[in-house]
């Protein structure tokens, strides 16, 4: 393996690890006393804040530098992580700390992806964003197992130190990549003039990018749907999570090298429709084999159809414009998960929790259709190969 791709891929692991040692702060909360409607406003501050601070996110990491910005960002998260090991008593000062946090891990990821958009030659950048989202993938199989276990067995405590050793891990390993303008493979020079969101908007297709990473997004979203679903079913929701991660490992693994043969926008649609079946097959599946079966195809899906829409930021965007693009794909990416707690909340109160499911899968595989057309070559998804 490139051994630049191996550093990114460690590095996502780092900042992945950060955010994902967080997926189990609510049950953290309750056992600190904090009320149900506290913690879900403690967690929910960190996603408004990181979708907030996107677009201000290329700015920084144009003025700042790549390297320097995921620096910085990651002190700050260092700071937050360890403001909350030793505060945890006072809401409003956790509710700041969360706010702080969740915009300089959001200014990591602008970076981070601006710099691989900017670093990975043309002809790796397919298998560099496949191999380099494995580690956004890896703590899913170790962090938030670890994380649950902490907390179920009483060693709260040390839970509150993963995210401090994550943000530490990602100071280190940001601060021992190299400076874009120092690789042989930067596609642009030290004193980039760096563009405009007019700019975006005019050379790129940016309505395009927001459309698809939206809706893709909103289907990936989904997995705070499913659980309640499966549950519904007296299912247990680990078979298909389980199924789902071992799916997007083997076809980031295995089928990594197809990734780099074609253009990036053409897995875009097909691997959202994929995902789109599949949450509609789930809504039918009535046995854990029916849960692992589906949970495997739409892993299968996840696993190409994230690298893909991550692409779009150096496929689509020339070198000085790359910054604002990565700023724009995040900045789609977060918004759904914000926008389909809302309808949960509504669908499953009018139509029942199956039902609404169903619709939601329904607008999901519609989306995807119009996404598969929307980039097929000569539509604004460039050639074939």
């Amino acid at each position: 393996m490139d051994r630049l791709i191996l550093s990114l891929t460690v590095v996502s692991f780092a900042v992945y690890s950060y955010s994902n040692a967080f997926f189990f702060l609510a049950p953290y909360l309750s056992l600190k006393g904090f009320s149900a409607a506290s913690a879900g406003l403690l967690v929910g501050a960190f996603y408004a804040a990181g979708t907030a601070i996107r677009p201000a996110g290329s700015w920084l990491t144009e003025r700042l530098g790549m390297r320097r910005c995921m620096m910085a960002s990651s002190v700050l998260c260092f700071a937050c992580a360890l403001a909350m090991f030793f505060n945890q008593t006072s809401f409003s000062w956790f509710m700041g700390v969360r706010i702080v946090m969740g915009a300089a891990y959001s200014v990591f990821l602008v970076a981070l992806t601006t710099y691989q958009a900017l670093v990975i030659e043309e002809s790796k950048r397919g298998l560099g964003f496949v191999l380099i989202s494995l580690g956004c993938l890896v703590p899913m199989f170790t962090v938030v197992p670890l994380t649950d276990y902490l907390i179920r067995s009483g060693l709260e405590r040390f839970y509150m130190l993963l995210p401090v050793m994550a943000a530490a891990l990602s100071f280190f390993l940001a601060f021992k990549l190299k400076p874009a303008a120092c690789l042989k493979s930067f596609s642009g020079a030290e004193g980039m003039e760096w563009g405009t969101y007019k700019d975006l908007f005019r050379e790129t297709p940016a309505g395009k990018i927001i459309f698809s990473c939206f809706f893709f997004s909103l289907c990936d979203a989904s997995i705070v749907f499913k659980g309640i679903v499966i549950m519904e079913k007296t299912l247990v929701p680990s078979w298909f999570i389980f199924s789902l991660s071992v799916g997007a490992l083997l076809i980031r693994t295995l089928g990594r090298h197809i990734f780099n043969r074609y253009r990036r926008t053409v897995f875009a649609g097909p691997s959202f429709l994929l995902m789109g079946l599949c949450l509609m097959g789930l809504s039918f599946a009535s046995t854990p084999a029916g849960l692992v079966f589906w949970g495997v195809f739409y892993g299968l899906g996840m696993g190409f159809g994230y690298p893909a829409h991550l692409a779009f930021t150096g496929d689509l965007a020339p070198p000085g414009l790359r910054a604002k693009a990565s700023a724009l794909v995040h900045f789609s990416l977060d918004l759904s998960w914000f926008v389909l707690p809302v309808y949960m909340g509504f669908g499953c109160t009018l139509l029942g929790t199956i039902a609404a499911f169903r619709v939601f899968a329904a607008l999901c595989i519609v989306t995807a259709v119009i996404t598969t057309i929307m980039w097929l070559p000569g539509r604004g998804g460039g050639r074939l190969f």
